[in-house]
């Protein structure tokens, strides 16, 4: 059954983890999976920033407490350098037991035999319930229909806004009628290009994550379901273009070129110098962290013809083939993904985006979530779909491609046709490279 069609009713009763922070209820015995009988090590190729990695250990330290037979090894690598390093370990023969899986790595890996199979493990475990699972986030690792690693966060892209911008200019804020018209011109309200003080915050987005942010309002995609053709060089696509290109280099609306590369990790609204942006759970952490003013989230505006939408994404963790101990691997996996594993890794924690809904629910209820947070989880519900790229052998490349044309269009280094033509002649390309191994 498809997480979409649960009732909005909150899923859990969470006082005694919510007062103690403590890790309840999990999972018992596997009554399919015999448990190891000798001390085995377990280890995993993670890429937590050093600020997560006392949780994890803490999350850890539980585990080999009710697991005594199991010893932890951790190594960590950047995100800048994981999805490197991991083809890199498959080919010398290193691979760890369980690695973290980018949703748009899933497939290729599953092809390269960087990740093995689960499905049989995965659906026959019943208390594990992966049906429980958000289905879009699910859906990332299932290769020719069958799973080949789970999820542990998956969220929407949604609208942020900086609540005391708004409240200084004496307007309304985002409001659940909002069109895109609506964001155009309150960020032309907002706008005080000679204070530095923009509106919209200028970044701009074609690939997997967040492209339905900006194309799906106007009925557009940047590819086919299937993946096998590349879909920017529609009327709708063109449209949907041509107003974000507008807001920041005809409107002013945004701050441009070297402007916006100034800021700290390109994020203006993150810096205080924009009234809205894109955003998304996992951005909440770093917000609440580094924002010096208050602000909240609304959904994404709708286009002209009531069309709401956005795309979602994220991440999770696979065993790999190299593994001599996969059902001790699951031991581990199947707890950690559980209602109660992700509660306490990604919802108390206020990291954010569990990929359960009953996670995202008790996520509400950290720190680091907004007022509004519930549109996340409205979001996920009724209208967020999961992003292309990710199910073709090419997902890297093509991002790669959206990453590189959608940045040059943010900086005004190329028109919407230009970026239109290059998507479609090398994107179109990449993709029909890999057609046959499909």
């Amino acid at each position: 059954m498809s997480t979409k069609q649960l009732s909005r009713r909150n899923f859990l009763k969470l006082a005694a983890a919510s007062s103690t922070g403590a890790v309840v209820g999990y999972l018992g015995p596997l009554s399919n999976i015999a448990s190891a009988q000798d001390t085995v090590e377990l280890t995993f190729g993670r890429h937590w920033e050093a600020a997560f990695r006392p949780r994890q250990a803490e999350y850890d330290e539980g585990f080999m407490e009710r697991h005594p037979d199991i010893k932890i090894n951790i190594t960590y690598n950047t995100w800048a350098d994981h999805n490197n390093v991991v083809p890199a370990w498959a080919a010398a023969g290193t691979l760890p037991d369980i690695i973290y899986v980018h949703g748009s790595r899933a497939t290729p890996w599953a092809h390269e035999g960087i990740i093995i199979d689960i499905h049989d493990i995965v659906t026959a475990d019943e208390e594990f319930n992966v049906d429980g699972m958000w289905e879009e986030s699910v859906r990332l690792y299932r290769v020719n229909g069958r799973i080949h690693a789970l999820p542990y966060d998956h969220g929407p892209i949604i609208l942020g806004y900086n609540v005391d911008m708004f409240d200084e200019a004496g307007m309304d804020y985002p409001t659940e009628d909002w069109t895109m018209e609506d964001l155009a011109a309150a960020a032309a309200t907002l706008t005080n290009a000679d204070m530095g003080i923009y509106g919209w915050d200028g970044r701009f987005n074609l690939g997997n994550g967040a492209n339905g942010f900006f194309l799906n309002a106007w009925g557009a995609t940047n590819m086919n379901d299937d993946e096998t053709e590349m879909t920017v060089d529609t009327p709708e696509a063109r449209e949907a273009m041509n107003f974000w290109y507008g807001l920041i280099h005809e409107e002013n609306s945004a701050p441009s070129g070297t402007e916006a590369e100034a800021f700290p990790n390109q994020h203006p609204f993150r810096a205080g110098a924009a009234a809205m942006s894109h955003i998304a759970t996992w951005d909440t952490p770093s917000m609440r962290a580094q924002a010096p003013f208050n602000w909240d989230v609304a959904p994404v505006p709708m286009g002209a013809d009531g069309t709401r939408a956005t795309t979602s994404f994220g991440s999770g963790y696979g065993i790999t083939p190299t593994s001599d101990k996969p059902d001790v691997a699951w031991r581990y996996l199947r707890e950690y993904l559980s209602v109660d594993g992700m509660i306490f890794m990604w919802s108390l924690s206020g990291r954010g985006s569990p990929a359960r809904p009953e996670g995202l629910e008790a996520w509400l209820t950290s720190d680091p979530a907004p007022p509004n947070g519930r549109y996340f989880l409205e979001a996920m519900f009724d209208y967020a779909t999961t992003g292309h790229p990710y199910s073709s052998l090419a997902s890297a490349e093509v991002s790669n491609i959206l990453a590189r044309e959608a940045n040059l269009l943010r900086l005004g280094e190329a028109s919407v046709d230009e970026v239109i033509a290059t998507i479609m002649e090398e994107g179109q390309a990449a993709l029909d490279a890999v057609a046959e191994d499909m």
